[in-house]
């Protein structure tokens, strides 16, 4: 941003800057119970410049290559030489990215347009466009299914004309999110969009065909015949897991196709999924406890059946993958985001980039199933969003530097903190 400068101001002004930065920092990052004989550090800093928000990372630790939804772009980072090796463009708002298991494609989803883009690993280059119908931001790859799993919160996904037909005399529902499925196998095609009651949040795969989504506290509403002057009862929906089995939702999907005489090239199956409806077996759900104000980014360690999530309240979470029972509970810090899970060495990350910014390392003892927090490395403002490399253990995050924007004229309560230019990079933590 033009005039966007550091923080080298008078005393006075910057402590106004200060005191809104320790104000919008909850509570203190708690004090590590156990630190370990080599803590992690932060390593280096890869300044890769780029503008506007960033979304979600994704790690290739065959290809040694870091991939970031930001803004219009998505950055490719080369990990042995720490700079940028491409830049993939096209994009209205690139949120997430999702790798396929044989090395071949990518999928990048771009809320903006409603539409999933797919390109080529290998070159980099967009090859397509998939639109879904609604408003994508996470994603996620079932290697076992071959399906890419796109979530649209409820906030996103009112009806879009997209593979629906006429939907002015059938319900519309205010409140409901949408998981839409795409065949990786058969051309990209999308093969099911499931109606969700629910702000759904994140999508993860254990690997082995089961799929979870958070979804936080909402409230649903049905408004009848399109008319939302006539509507069902407003209902609260507590915060939860969604599990899905990638299996049956296949044959749901084909089942559907059957009943209605269509086929898949006509459009998505349409899949409802209704948590009080006792034959419904697509869906099950994973209550989380009323301590855990909106869930969001979570890991899941299919060995061992354990979902690790964050919750806003700088509470993690340890949950019992099949039936959503608490293990464990641990405070992380304010604005924790994502989760990362490093099962080579029984390692949990939290990225919290509320404050200061912060990375809360979690170690798992799998054989007594007991967690503790064994460090809190302070790290940058903002820095929300992480990728761990097995391979290596290092820990990759993102953020930028913000300065003030001093070309707006008049009082003082004019200045704002801003973005600088060129200052976006790569956090790189080790040990």
């Amino acid at each position: 941003m033009r005039n966007a400068l550091p923080f080298l101001l008078p005393a006075w002004p910057f402590l106004l800057l200060a005191s809104s930065s320790a104000a919008a920092q909850v509570a203190p990052i708690p004090t590590p119970t156990q630190l370990p004989g080599d803590p992690f550090y932060i390593r280096k800093h890869w300044v890769i410049g780029g503008a506007g928000n960033w979304g979600y990372l994704a790690l290739d630790p065959a290809a040694q290559r870091l991939y970031i939804a930001h803004g219009t772009v998505v950055q490719v980072v080369d990990l042995d030489s720490g700079t940028l090796a491409k830049q993939i463009v096209g994009f209205r708002d690139a949120r997430a990215i999702a790798l396929d298991d044989e090395n071949v494609n990518g999928y990048v989803s771009d809320g903006a347009v409603s539409a999933v883009t797919v390109f080529d690993r290998r070159t980099l280059a967009v090859q397509s466009s998939i639109p879904i119908g609604c408003s994508p931001d996470s994603l996620a790859y079932d290697p076992s299914s071959k399906l890419v799993f796109a979530v649209c919160g409820a906030a996103r996904s009112l009806p879009q004309p997209a593979h629906q037909g006429d939907r002015s005399q059938q319900p519309v529902a205010f409140g409901v999110s949408h998981l839409v499925a795409i065949d990786t196998a058969a051309s990209n095609a999308v093969l099911a969009d499931v109606a969700v009651p629910g702000e759904l949040r994140v999508v993860q795969t254990d690997g082995n065909g089961r799929v979870y989504v958070t979804a936080a506290e909402s409230r649903l509403q049905i408004a009848r015949n399109g008319a939302q002057n006539s509507v069902d009862p407003v209902r609260t929906i507590p915060p939860r897991i969604v599990l899905f089995d990638s299996s049956t939702l296949v044959n749901e999907a084909h089942r559907w196709f059957a009943e209605q005489k269509k086929q898949e090239s006509d459009g998505p199956a349409r899949l409802d999924v209704g948590e009080n409806n006792p034959s419904n077996s697509l869906a099950q759900f994973l209550r989380l406890p009323a301590g855990c104000t909106e869930p969001h980014g979570f890991a899941i360690d299919s060995k061992n059946a354990r979902i690790f999530a964050a919750c806003e309240n700088q509470q993690l979470l340890v949950l019992n993958a099949g039936s959503g029972q608490v293990v464990a509970t641990l405070t992380t810090g304010p604005g924790d985001d994502v989760i990362g899970y490093d099962a080579d060495h029984n390692l949990i990350f939290s990225a919290n980039g509320a404050g200061y910014g912060s990375l809360t390392i979690i170690r798992q003892d799998a054989t007594a199933d007991t967690y503790a927090v064994i460090q809190n490395l302070p790290t940058l403002a903002r820095a929300r969003t992480l990728a761990v490399d097995p391979s290596t253990g290092i820990v990759y995050l993102v953020t930028d530097t913000m300065g003030v924007d001093l070309s707006p004229r008049g009082a003082l309560t004019n200045i704002k903190p801003a973005p600088i230019e060129g200052s976006f990079q790569v956090v790189v933590v080790g040990h």
